[in-house]
């Protein structure tokens, strides 16, 4: 199972998903890893789709091999 983070390309912000469900924007990666790990490639898609504007978000593999 892959670990992903969502961030912006255009503020270079990171999606945030708080334990309440709200969904959020964080302009720091410790804020990201700890409430910005999506473990479902589902709702990363449905996340990207929500919240970013076409074509500008990065998403990464935090467990993808170099």
């Amino acid at each position: 199972m892959s670990r992903f983070l969502i961030q912006s390309g255009l503020t270079f912000q990171f999606i945030t998903v708080l334990p309440s469900g709200d969904v959020g924007w964080t302009p720091s990666l410790l804020t990201a890893l700890r409430h910005g790990v999506i473990d479902e490639a589902d709702q990363v898609a449905q996340l990207v789709e929500d919240y970013c504007d076409r074509g500008t978000a990065l998403v990464v593999d935090l467990d993808a091999e170099a």
